[in-house]
């Protein structure tokens, strides 16, 4: 990837659109030339390369010497805020000392603040009436009441009509960014971000849209504006600059409406944050639905042959056979590429199939279509690549070492940009989806961000699916839907759901729906920073209860073992049976750009809101009209807000707290070193956050309430106005209904606006996905899918976990070491289901007595024999090989006791018994008897602990052979 793109154009936009002190440009260029020349890969500055700059900067014997430090100071402090770099600790203090600066730059323009806004207050009363059309006006509408932003952001807003858009209930406006910041995002294609756009200054925007032609707009003809209007009466304000204007609306909303400096800086700077994209399904996805949740990636489709001679070498890499089909005539009807199936040794055949399919249907990333010549272009590097195998695609570590490598070793100009562009395939891939994409970001470039969210309702859905689901056994539902539930209310990683222990999670003696879940390094893996941490998990009761369900389930197990899974199970094996489940269920109900990752963003952003909350003290129904989730809304109330903080509160009311702390606490609990890092990649837009600083009922006179609602300047009609919006109006007399002034909600007057009559402004539709399922009672809707017994006669299958199995582990009759022993036992959960043909063999070796064993060792528990006596002649061999040599049975001990009339010793049963029934490990006996016919037993050692289990696999065996057919 091409290198030296950091140029001083950047630093010097970037603090520019913040109003903050800039060096020369050569003298930033030279520190950009610098820090380009040491070829850095990752997002980090080391202290040695630090000191070599410094050296460097040192060595210069004039007074550029201090311009240079300085430059270097403002590059460093673009590359940590937008770039996402860590830096050695002294610059980090450095920086502080500058945000203390930029505050101290914003309180002394308090006083000015104070001054315009009263002024632009008294002002406001008077354009209720008059109703005048100004540039220099609307900017003090939108910076007082929507954001204080540079006069750079308003230029594009100002020229732009389809800046409003109805989103979530609320109008926003789209901020777009200067320089793409978000993963759906290119040079072409800007990212952007949202702030609420309340009604006054909607209804100024849009006549302002109306009166004035929005071509030929610049920032100095704002700035010109602007002076022109504050020279004037009321204001007799003398011209000041765009970094002067932005200070002092910075102060205002800092007094106003409290907002501290860390929020203070997202606020006025659209840079720290990208806009939510709410999930939109494709038309592949319904597809998802019909087939299993659960069955493992490697058994959705037939297994790769990998010793078959492939035909072609299209036949490999199928991917070549979906761009010819695409290459042929349309008019001619030729047969689809089906999609390939996993390969055990290489999972890049698939990857590249779906890689080059999203191609085909959705586009790149400049053009919507896209002609075969170029996909094929853009794909032609897939020999160049070293296989993936399927193991070392679920292995995190290994995967992320797979793609390092292959960066590394591919340095054509153009390939590492297309392996990049097929990993952002590959991260939306169940099986590959815990990709962390930053790590190959140029790390010069602002880090990417992946604005995907999940609300309270959406997650409740996954998991009533997972529930609900008629596929997969009991177990593992339990086990996908609270990988789902701890993914979300714990906003943990997905490598954390699967390494946490059972003895890292504890509920909390106060509450029942709280849990402290430690984060720590296993034998399995260490965490994402190397360091520990203790998360509180609060959930609603009926996700808690789940989670309690499993705890009471696997009590007294051995606490280092993995809270999710049996024992005896691999992390590879827990990801492909829990976790690719989960992702599953919500790729198919939100769409494949979904990823496990997101419940992660979704429980980060409730944290945020909860926190938020509580610090300016709202009500759970605060943010009710933008939600629209009534789920959500519960776990904002007051409650649910302290029961989340717990841990920080210790029970005492947050005005004892050291409330500037809150942004660093949420950090910690998502283990980020840094707010920074929080808010980046985890808080997406505005658009709730200023709704949480203002109060949500306000005081609306009656001139304001015409202009909103475009009624004629002192028109009687607004009387039935206010009689809708407010019942107590029509009991009030006469004289107090003039003087009448309503509180009410922005929600309320939006919904009387004739927004219709608005030109230019884009409505979106609500994308937020219903709470269909209405059931949220997670722990009945998983015990009433239990089956009933063990053996199900209509369907001839075992289910190795039963309502029997769930109510003696209750009454602790049953323990889950016991339970482990038996899945694994009973081939891994495969329930001892049976082929045609296995099925026949079984029957021709009969119904076999499930005998109890009591091994050698007393701490040993007892375990099941399966003994069946038959004759010993050909057909009985091939029964037995069928089952026993490569069936359903082969991984069970076989002793061989041959009974033999002492008159026929001379026959060749015995070496027929030893030659080919007996395998490996399995041992064979002759018993003589006097009379009678010979006899074969065959005693199958299974291991299968024998709580609860004897008579059901006796009533099995004899159901199936039972069965006609």
């Amino acid at each position: 990837m091409a290198k030296g793109t950091l140029t001083a154009q950047m630093i010097i936009n970037y603090r520019v659109d913040q109003g903050m002190d800039c060096e020369q440009s050569r003298d930033i260029q030279w520190v950009c030339d610098m820090l380009n020349s040491l070829n850095i890969k990752e997002r980090a500055l080391s202290q040695q390369q630090l000191l070599g700059i410094n050296k460097h900067i040192g060595s210069i014997p004039t007074g550029r010497q201090r311009t240079l430090f300085k430059a270097l100071n403002q590059v460093l402090f673009y590359l940590k805020e937008i770039c996402n770099w860590r830096l050695p600790e002294v610059k980090e203090q450095v920086f502080r000392d500058e945000s203390m600066m930029w505050l101290l730059g914003i309180s002394k323009n308090n006083q000015l603040a104070g001054e315009c806004f009263a002024k632009y207050k008294s002002q406001r009363e008077s354009f209720m009436n008059e109703r005048w059309h100004n540039l220099g006006w609307t900017l003090l509408v939108l910076n007082f009441e929507v954001a204080p932003l540079h006069l750079s952001y308003w230029q594009k807003i100002l020229s732009t009509p389809t800046s409003i858009e109805f989103f979530e209930g609320q109008f926003t406006l789209k901020v777009p960014h200067s320089k793409p910041i978000a993963s759906y995002a290119n040079e072409k294609t800007m990212s952007f971000t949202r702030y609420p756009l309340p009604a006054f200054p909607l209804r100024v925007l849009q006549d302002f849209y109306k009166s004035t032609a929005v071509n030929g707009l610049t920032i100095k003809s704002l700035l010109d504006a602007i002076n022109r209007w504050v020279d004037n009466k009321p204001y007799y304000f003398a011209p000041m600059t765009s970094s002067k204007w932005l200070r002092t609306f910075q102060s205002f909303w800092h007094n106003h409406y409290v907002v501290p400096p860390v929020l203070l800086r997202d606020l006025s700077d659209p840079m720290r944050h990208v806009a939510t994209l709410e999930p939109t399904k494709s038309s592949f996805v319904d597809a998802i639905k019909e087939k299993s949740l659960f069955i493992p990636p490697l058994k959705q489709t037939n297994f790769v042959d990998e010793n078959k001679e492939l035909g072609t070498r299209n036949a490999q890499w199928p991917h070549k056979a979906l761009i010819k089909f695409h290459k042929q005539s349309p008019n001619k009807k030729h047969l689809r590429p089906v999609t390939p199936a996993w390969e055990q040794q290489n999972v890049l055949p698939k990857l590249f199939f779906l890689f080059t399919e999203e191609l085909f249907n959705e586009g790149g990333v400049q053009k919507k279509t896209l002609p075969p010549q170029s996909i094929d272009r853009y794909t032609n590097f897939y020999k160049s690549l070293s296989p993936l195998s399927f193991d070392d695609a679920c292995d995190s570590e290994k995967l992320h070492l797979w793609a390092h490598t292959e960066f590394e070793r591919l340095d054509d100009k153009t390939t590492p940009w297309h392996l990049y562009n097929f990993l952002r395939s590959a991260a939306h891939q169940e099986l590959t989806d815990q990709l962390d994409l930053g790590q190959f970001e140029r790390p010069e470039l602002p880090s990417l961000v992946d604005p995907f969210c999940l609300n309270v309702s959406q997650v409740h859905n996954a998991v009533a699916l997972l529930l609900s689901s008629q596929n997969g056994d009991a177990m593992q539902r339990l086990f996908a839907s609270i990988a789902t539930i701890l993914g979300y209310y714990g906003a943990m990683r997905r490598s954390e759901v699967l390494r946490l222990r059972l003895g890292h999670i504890s509920l909390s003696p106060q509450n029942k729906q709280l849990f402290n879940i430690v984060i720590t390094k296993t034998p399995e893996g260490s965490t994402k920073n190397g360091k520990t941490r203790i998360v509180s998990a609060f959930m609603p009761e009926s996700a808690a209860k789940l989670i309690r369900i499993l705890l009471k389930i696997k009590a007294g197990s051995d606490e280092t073992q993995p809270f999710l899974g049996f024992q005896h199970e691999s992390i590879h094996f827990r990801s492909s049976h829990y976790i690719y489940p989960a992702t599953q269920a919500l790729k198919a109900l939100f769409g494949p750009q979904i990823r496990f990752h997101h419940l992660r963003h979704g429980g980060a952003e409730l944290l945020y809101l909860q926190g938020l909350h509580l610090a300016y003290q709202r009500q759970g129904c605060h943010l009710s009209s933008i939600l629209q989730d009534e789920a959500t809304q519960a776990m904002l109330c007051n409650e649910s807000c302290i029961a989340r903080f717990d841990f920080w509160l210790e029970g005492r009311p947050l005005n004892e707290l050291n409330v500037g702390l809150l942004f660093d606490i949420i950090s910690k609990q998502l283990g980020h070193s840094s707010y920074s890092t929080t808010r980046r990649h985890y808080l997406h837009g505005m658009d709730k956050t200023v709704e949480i600083l203002k109060p949500t009922y306000r005081q609306y006179s009656r001139a304001e309430l015409r202009y909103l609602l475009d009624i004629p300047v002192n028109s009687n009609d607004i009387s039935r106005i206010l009689s809708s919006l407010s019942p107590e109006y029509s009991l009030l007399s006469n004289k107090d209904k003039k003087q009448f002034q309503p509180q009410l909600a922005e929600s309320q007057i939006l919904k009387k606006m004739k927004l219709s009559h608005f030109m230019g402004t884009k409505s979106t539709a609500n994308n937020k996905q219903p709470h269909t399922h209405g059931n949220d009672n997670f722990a009945s809707l998983w015990i009433s899918s239990l089956p009933k017994d063990f053996v199900d006669k209509h369907t001839s299958s075992f289910h190795y976990f039963c309502k029997k199995s769930f109510i003696s582990l209750n009454n602790e009759t049953l323990d889950f070491n016991t339970v482990s022993n038996q899945w694994l036992q009973l081939t891994q959960g495969q329930y001892l289901n049976f082929t045609n043909k296995e099925l026949t063999a079984l029957k021709t070796l009969g119904v076999p007595r499930i005998i109890p064993h009591k091994p050698k060792a007393r701490a040993s528990e007892e375990t099941l024999d399966l003994h069946f006596k038959c004759p010993c002649n050909q057909k009985i061999l091939q029964a037995f090989k069928t089952l026993c040599h490569e069936g359903a049975l082969k991984r069970y001990k076989a002793i061989f006791v041959l009974e033999q009339n002492r008159k026929i010793l001379n026959s060749n049963k015995l070496n027929m018994v030893k030659q080919q029934f007996l395998r490996k490990g399995d041992e064979a006996r002759q018993h003589i008897i006097p009379t009678g016919n010979t006899q074969l037993t065959i005693t199958l050692k299974t291991l299968i602990p024998s709580t609860l289990l004897q008579q059901a696999l006796e009533e099995y065996f004899t159901h199936l052979i039972s069965q006609k057919g």
